[in-house]
C-alpha cells in the first residue's frame, strides 16, 4: 500500500534537484518542477497532519511550510510569465501581441534572477527543515494507507476546504482551484495501486486544469490592460477568451460543490 512518508521524502529529493537545476539554468521545465514539488510536499503534509499521530509534526511542518513559501512564490512569478508568453504565441498575428511579449521577456529574466537569489538565500534553511521533519516523521515511516483511504482523505479535505466558497467570486474560484490541486496530489499518492484514487485524481485534475486556464488568462488580461492602450484588439480577444474560460471553470466548480 502507498506510504505517505516515503512519498514526502521522494518529493523532497525532487525539490532539491529542481533547486539545483534552476540555479544552473532556470528554464521553464525546472521552474515548473520546483513549484510542483513544493505543492506536492504541502499536500502530503496536509495528509499526514490528518492521519499520523505525531505530536511534534505540526511544529515541524509549519517550519517547512515557512521555509518553502518564498521560493514557491518566486517560482510562481517566473511560471506565470512563461505561461503568458506561451499564450501570446497563439496571438502573434494580432497587433500588440509581439510588443507585449517583448515587454515580458526582460521581466522574465529579472524574475528568474530573483528566483535564483531566493534559492541561494533559502536552500540551506529548506534542507534543515526537511531534515528536522524527516526525523520527526521517522516513527510513521511505515504508515500505510489504502488507495480508497487516500481517495476518501482527498475528498474530505477538499470538501472541508471549499465549504461555503462561492465560485461566482474570482478570488473564491481561485481558492477552489488551488484546493483541487492539493486534493489531487493527495489522491495521486494512491493512484498507481487504486482505481478509485486514480479516478478521484483524474476528476480533480480536470477541474484544476480548467480553472487554471481561466486564471492564467485572467492574469494575462490584467497585465495587458496595464501595458496596452484601452482600444487594443489583443485586449478584446483576451477578454473574450477569459470570459468563456470563466464560464467553464465556474460550471465545473459548481458541480464539484454539489457532488
Amino acid at each position: 500500500m502507498p506510504q505517505p512518508v516515503i512519498t514526502l521524502l521522494r518529493h523532497a529529493l525532487d525539490l532539491k534537484a529542481a533547486m539545483a537545476e534552476c540555479l544552473d539554468d532556470p528554464k521553464p521545465k525546472p521552474v515548473h518542477h520546483l513549484r510542483s514539488a513544493t505543492r506536492r510536499i504541502e499536500a502530503v503534509l496536509e495528509l499526514l497532519t490528518a492521519t499520523a499521530d505525531l505530536p511534534q509534526a505540526p511544529k515541524r511542518t509549519k517550519q517547512l511550510r515557512q521555509a518553502i513559501r518564498k521560493i514557491r512564490r518566486a517560482a510562481g512569478t517566473v511560471r506565470d510569465l512563461d505561461v503568458h508568453r506561451d499564450i501570446l504565441a497563439h496571438y502573434k498575428a494580432v497587433n500588440d501581441a509581439t510588443q507585449l511579449d517583448k515587454d515580458l521577456a526582460p521581466k522574465r529574466e529579472r524574475a528568474a534572477t530573483k528566483l535564483q537569489q531566493r534559492i541561494l538565500d533559502d536552500q540551506h534553511e529548506i534542507r534543515r527543515a526537511l531534515e528536522r521533519l524527516e526525523t520527526t516523521l521517522a516513527p510513521a515511516a511505515d504508515l500505510n494507507l489504502s488507495g480508497a483511504a487516500l481517495a476518501d482523505n482527498a475528498q474530505s479535505w477538499l470538501a472541508n476546504t471549499i465549504k461555503g466558497l462561492d465560485p461566482h467570486h474570482d478570488d473564491q474560484l481561485h481558492t477552489i482551484r488551488k484546493a483541487c490541486k492539493t486534493a489531487r496530489y493527495i489522491a495521486e499518492i494512491g493512484g498507481e495501486t487504486s482505481k478509485s484514487a486514480a479516478r478521484v485524481a483524474k476528476r480533480l485534475n480536470e477541474i484544476q486544469q480548467t480553472t487554471g486556464d481561466w486564471h492564467d488568462y485572467l492574469l494575462l488580461l490584467d497585465r495587458a490592460n496595464r501595458h496596452l492602450p484601452a482600444n487594443s484588439l489583443l485586449i478584446e480577444k483576451i477578454h473574450r477568451k477569459t470570459g468563456k474560460l470563466r464560464l467553464q471553470a465556474e460550471s465545473k466548480a459548481n458541480r464539484l460543490a454539489t457532488a
